[in-house]
Formats: structure tokens, sequence, C-alpha cells
């Protein structure tokens, strides 16, 4: 556990290495979690972004502190949202590892979404290889009423 608090954390500044980040992300968790890598990461995603609950106009600018890379809204329908992830740690990503996994980055964003709309989301991330990006469709279930965040994160 942590000694600062979730909003103490946030405002250290990025000193990480891309380097290290990907071999943790995409060489040993991996080796360690086996075939259910891709579940666990989604839901490590989900458990980190109800640690860190943001107002909706703030979750681009958390997927850039968390280094998941640039997140941008491309539409939004009433059931369903939809998001590309780029920059250049998701283009390394995608150039360098034959089957990159975004599902962690997937359940943050599920859960992001869930914590601030109150209805139950579900994320899925598909890899464009020929652009580099991520493609994540965002489903809401509005029949499905959940509690959203109270005291959201001010980044």
């Amino acid at each position: 556990m942590a000694k600062a608090s979730y909003q103490d954390l946030l405002t250290l500044p990025a000193t990480g290495p891309l380097f290290g980040q990907l071999a943790l992300r995409d060489l040993v968790l991996p080796d360690l979690l086996g075939v259910e890598t891709s579940s666990i990461l989604y839901w490590a995603g989900r458990a980190l972004a109800a640690k860190l609950p943001v107002a909706e106009p703030d979750i681009a600018a958390l997927f850039e502190k968390m280094g998941f890379g640039t997140l941008a809204p491309e539409s939004a329908k009433k059931n369903e949202r939809h998001y590309t992830l780029s920059g250049s740690v998701v283009e390394t990503r995608i150039q360098n590892f034959d089957e990159p996994d975004f599902r962690l980055e997937a359940g943050f964003l599920a859960q992001s979404l869930q914590q601030v709309l109150g209805v139950v989301a579900e994320a899925n991330p598909v890899v464009d290889r020929r652009k580099k990006v991520v493609a994540l469709t965002v489903v809401l279930d509005l029949k499905a009423p959940q509690p959203t965040a109270e005291h959201p994160i001010a980044l």
C-alpha cells in the first residue's frame, strides 16, 4: 500500500522510463499470469480506476498521467462510446510485441466512465496495427444503475 494518498501520487512528476514499463507489462506479467493475463489486467484496470475517480473531462488527462497514451473521444451514442488510444507508448507496444494487450486500459476506461455516468460500463480494445492505435469501444447498460464517485480527484 502506498504511504501517500492517491491524490498525492498523481501530483508526482512522471519519471519512469518507457523500457521499464514495457518490460513489466509485456514481458513479465504474461509469464506470471499465463492465459489469465487479459482478464486479470482488465480487472486490475478497473480496480485502479476505482481508486482514482475523476470527472469525465479529466479521464484523458489521467490516461496521459498514467502513461497509457493519448485518449481521444471519437463518438458517443446513447448506449455506446468510442475512443482512440494513441501516442508513443501505444505505437511502441504495437510495433514491438506480437500481441500487445490493452485490456488494462480498457478496464480503466470502463470503470472511470461507470463512476462518472452511474451505469454499468464495459470496454473492449481493438488494436489497429496499420494506424498504430487502439480503438476502445465502451458499451453502457443504462438499465443497470451504479454508484457514482462522491469525491472525484481534481487533476
